[in-house]
């Protein structure tokens, strides 16, 4: 877990961070393109169940006029470090995340935004669950994040009254 203040609007940012379960970052590409990813990817290499969240919408779209999306995908399979940095390294090959995301594997955990990131960005979302067996990375992150939503709707609701 950690968590930065975004000095410019003042809110704390929290994520979820691992290093033995394979969660990625997704930018800039079409919601069923990625549900239909994370589906075929967890199924043919064993992952376990998988989860995805939408984290950010963007203005951008595809040669179709099809809006793109920012989101993160989290697989429930308990594995090892070297393994995650090959699965990054593939699915890079196969074009779901940028080249950026490649480096973080390199620092040894893989860091998801939980909550909101300012009044502009609302917290990931869920839109796809896809059950495949072990759940326990995603039951892992599940957790996190309602706890999270659950702290800030309480501080909300504090500073309100």
């Amino acid at each position: 877990m950690w968590s930065i203040r975004d000095k410019a609007e003042g809110n704390v940012v929290l994520g979820h961070t691992d290093d033995s379960k394979l969660m990625l970052d997704c930018d800039l590409k079409r919601e069923v393109e990625v549900k239909e990813f994370a589906k075929r990817y967890t199924k043919f290499h064993d992952l376990g169940s998988v989860a995805v969240f939408k984290t950010s919408n963007t203005p951008q779209v595809d040669l179709f006029g099809e809006r793109l999306g920012n989101y993160c995908v989290i697989f429930g399979k308990k594995i090892s470090w070297d393994e995650i940095k090959w699965h990054v390294k593939e699915i890079y090959r196969l074009g779901l995340v940028n080249k950026g995301f490649t480096a973080l594997r390199e620092f040894g955990s893989i860091t998801i935004r939980v909550n909101a990131k300012n009044d502009k960005i609302p917290p990931p979302r869920p839109v796809f669950y896809f059950s495949n067996g072990d759940d326990t990375g995603v039951m892992e992150f599940i957790d996190y994040w309602v706890m999270c939503r659950k702290m800030g709707r309480s501080e909300y609701e504090h500073n309100e009254a």
